[in-house]
């Protein structure tokens, strides 16, 4: 259990300077000229940087560990697709789709190309889009394990 508290506890600080630069962005008119300001290009590196973090971490680290540890599993070596689907009967996401739609998001965002301003807001939007489900999964895991 001990080394599930260091996972969300990682994963709170990577959040907090998330939800920093998720708030200011919404805040902004994302267009083609917003990339002119170079602030704006560090916020949107910034978000990106941790929504992805946070998505790796939580993907690769946590929903395994929270169904073993909550001992819905008897170990962490099952498929991904089986821990989804516990994790979508047990009410801790909508549906396993909502995670293959963030790692969708995910690969848009490893591939994308810096001098095209159009992809570059669409990924912004839908990753933006993405952190709210992040935030709810997150959310539901931690008062699923009670912490």
């Amino acid at each position: 259990m001990e080394e599930l508290k260091e996972i969300f506890k990682t994963i709170d600080i990577m959040m907090r300077g998330c939800n920093i630069d998720y708030e200011e962005l919404k805040t902004k008119s994302i267009d083609t000229r917003f990339f002119d300001d170079y602030q704006n290009v560090r916020m949107v590196n910034s978000f990106l940087f941790n929504y992805s973090k946070i998505q790796d971490k939580i993907g690769a680290k946590l929903l395994k560990k929270v169904l073993y540890a909550q001992k819905e599993i008897d170990n962490e070596n099952i498929s991904m697709k089986d821990a989804l689907n516990l994790l979508e009967k047990l009410g801790i996401i909508k549906n396993s789709h909502a995670w293959d739609r963030l790692r969708e998001i995910r690969n848009n965002l490893s591939h994308e190309y810096p001098h095209c301003a159009e992809e570059r807001i669409e990924n912004i939007s839908l990753a933006m889009e993405g952190y709210k489900i992040l935030i709810e999964i997150y959310s539901n895991l931690k008062k699923y394990c009670e912490i």
